[in-house]
């Protein structure tokens, strides 16, 4: 089976490898979980008859051509998903990966926005947001890492990438070639809880003018223990190994 570039959970590093060996010992994924994205292939999700492929920061595109062990799975368009998969021997024409799905987790999936106002950046919330470290990957059509956050109850909370023009917030590292960026966070009323990780991924679509002959980000997360913290994320272009 030929070598090609993967996504990594853990680190969101590009990873080379190859299969394991192809005897069969178990129906388990021999293969490293990647974070995609969802494209729908007709139908509404919550049809029957609705299909999908995802795909890879790099272009790639991977079609599930066995879903047999995720049959309730129902895409949604631009939703962002970590999936576990094995390669099928078949090839798909127009894609690049026929594979045997054997899992899908979709990850928090938020917008980037431009914002005028003060009052409009505080409606966007006040939450502390942390990071892991060597988990940042930044394509042109997305951001995505894993947060930490106090959290009891995930499905209150909500994620935005803020473009701020209102000069509300105060960016001490701002670079030629960076875009000044703030990670808003609004925990919906969930107070309390342990700080527990999460991957978010940001939709830069509606900035993409703002990102034009940009580097990178200079992306400021409020964080809990440590305050303001300012990195700069550097776009990436993943290889294609064969």
């Amino acid at each position: 089976m030929k070598k090609f570039g993967l996504f990594l959970i853990a680190a969101m590093a590009v990873f080379a490898f190859t299969s394991c060996n192809d005897d069969t010992d178990g129906d388990y994924p021999r293969y490293t979980p990647l974070i995609t994205t969802v494209h729908t292939l007709g139908g509404e999700a919550d049809e029957a008859s609705a299909d999908y492929y995802f795909q890879r920061d790099n272009g790639e595109k991977l079609y599930p051509g066995d879903k047999s062990r995720v049959p309730n799975y129902r895409g949604k368009e631009r939703q962002r998903a970590i999936i576990w998969f094995n390669l099928l021997k078949e090839s798909v024409p127009d894609y690049d990966y026929n594979i045997a799905l054997y899992a899908v987790d979709e990850i928090f999936t938020g917008k980037a926005q431009v914002v005028n106002t003060g009052e409009e950046l505080e409606e966007l919330g006040t939450a502390k947001t942390g990071f892991q470290d060597g988990t940042f990957n930044l394509s042109k059509e997305w951001l995505t890492f894993s947060a930490l956050y106090a959290v009891r109850d995930n499905s209150k909370h909500t994620f935005t990438l803020a473009v701020d023009e209102s000069g509300t917030t105060e960016f001490k590292e701002s670079a030629e070639g960076y875009l000044d960026v703030v990670v808003r966070h609004d925990a919906g009323g969930d107070t309390g809880g342990y700080d527990n990780g999460f991957y978010i991924s940001f939709d830069l679509t509606d900035i993409a003018d703002k990102l034009e002959g940009m580097k990178g980000l200079n992306l400021l997360l409020p964080t809990r223990e440590n305050g303001d913290k300012e990195l700069k994320i550097d776009f990436k272009d993943l290889p294609q190994e064969k």
